[in-house]
């Protein structure tokens, strides 16, 4: 039977292992208007490339304008959309990840297996716990610009646990609060004691 730690993370422990599922954080009014946002963000920038492909000499421009205010433009649209492909990707991104994804952490007798999916697709990851170093919880710097941008709604966010796995930082536990994180933190420390435990008995 299913715990929850919060009302974001899922616990279910089994005979030779336990199963946490991190969900994202939903809010629907929030979700709606990213939708409606990334719709809205699609259309201007595909309508633009549209421009670019057919021809910047096509617009409705000035009668004065000369070679050089076409060439201009078309470096303008070509820099904005460059710029507008790094915005879609992320918010697309994130409303997937929204809408449809999941974080499924498995903890055996030997290792802690880590899988992102969305729609069920992605790959997992295994972590043997004799080269797992350093497992807590990430630094966390309310007052940086950069930690602010990365969790605004309309990003993924960034990881709260993290550990060393052969001098490679690695992480999961997008955009936990502090608490949760703590209580997760402790969760996991206390199943795999316990497998362990019960590997080195049957052994």
């Amino acid at each position: 039977m299913a715990k929850w730690i919060g009302d974001r993370i899922s616990t279910e422990d089994h005979p030779n292992d336990t199963t946490i599922i991190i969900y994202p954080i939903k809010k629907r009014v929030r979700e709606i208007l990213l939708t409606a946002w990334v719709l809205s963000f699609t259309l201007v920038g595909l309508y633009l490339i549209y421009i670019l492909s057919t021809g910047v000499e096509n617009l409705n421009a000035p009668e004065d304008w000369t070679e050089e205010d076409y060439r201009n433009q078309k470096v303008y649209l070509i820099v904005f959309i460059g710029f507008w492909a790094y915005f879609e990707y992320k918010t697309l991104k994130a409303l997937l990840w929204y809408k449809f994804g999941k974080e499924l952490i498995r903890i055996d007798t030997e290792a802690l297996h880590v899988k992102r999916s969305i729609f069920s697709y992605g790959k997992s990851h295994r972590f043997f716990f004799e080269n797992i170093k350093e497992f807590g919880a990430q630094e966390r710097n309310e007052t940086s610009f950069g930690q602010y941008f990365e969790n605004a709604y309309w990003t993924v966010g960034t990881d709260a646990i993290g550990f060393k796995h052969f001098g490679k930082s690695k992480s999961f536990g997008r955009k936990l609060d502090e608490k949760s994180t703590r209580l997760l933190i402790r969760f996991i420390d206390d199943r795999i004691k316990k497998l362990r435990k019960k590997k080195a008995k049957a052994q």
